[in-house]
């Protein structure tokens, strides 16, 4: 792994702002006039992106992650892969992607991106629960106590909290399942 590779790798695991910041002035116009040519625009490339670190962050804390190319080698290719995913949504066809790279692929990458738009579709529509919801299911993911939501919440009672819990998941599951993008990883899927 170059030196400058491990920085970066190093500033994605430590969100390290400062580094985060030069990786972005140093990259983000390469990845943009790469979507901008590919039918993007500007805050396709910077989703795309944010993205691609998130991505990279979760593979780069496998223990056995090792970048054997250059740091921007793998960035671009997560990003040509999100975006590529991303086209062929839309146009339900083959995708063929403009470039003047030589990109190769990098095990496990894909179920990465695929993790990582499930991750976004949740997110999605866990925004779109009401507050109460949110705060509830975020103490019930946290694994607090029924006992412990009830106080926090002001709530009546345990029982009343596990039925609020129940009716919060349940819309969360219907909103979730009502985003087109569930039934395009749905299809993905088998």
């Amino acid at each position: 792994m170059s030196k400058k590779g491990k920085h970066y790798i190093d500033a994605i695991l430590q969100n390290d702002t400062r580094a985060l910041r030069a990786m972005y002035q140093e990259y983000l116009p390469r990845i943009s006039n790469f979507i901008r040519k590919n039918g993007g625009r500007e805050a396709d490339a910077k989703d795309v992106f944010q993205e691609a670190l998130i991505v990279i962050y979760k593979k780069s804390q496998a223990p056995d992650f090792t970048l054997t190319s250059n740091f921007y080698t793998l960035l671009y290719g997560v990003c040509r892969n999100i975006w590529g995913n991303q086209l062929q949504k839309k146009s339900r066809t083959e995708v063929t992607l403009l470039d003047d790279y030589k990109y190769t692929s990098v095990p496990g990458v894909n179920e990465l991106v695929e993790q990582a738009e499930e991750d976004k579709l949740f997110w999605d529509a866990f925004q779109q629960l009401g507050k109460d919801c949110q705060k509830l299911l975020q103490l019930f993911f946290a694994k607090v106590k029924m006992a412990e939501i009830v106080q926090k919440l002001g709530l009546s009672s345990v029982s009343y909290a596990k039925k609020k819990k129940f009716q919060c998941k349940e819309r969360l599951v219907k909103l979730v399942k009502a985003d087109q993008r569930f039934a395009e990883l749905s299809q993905k899927g088998r």
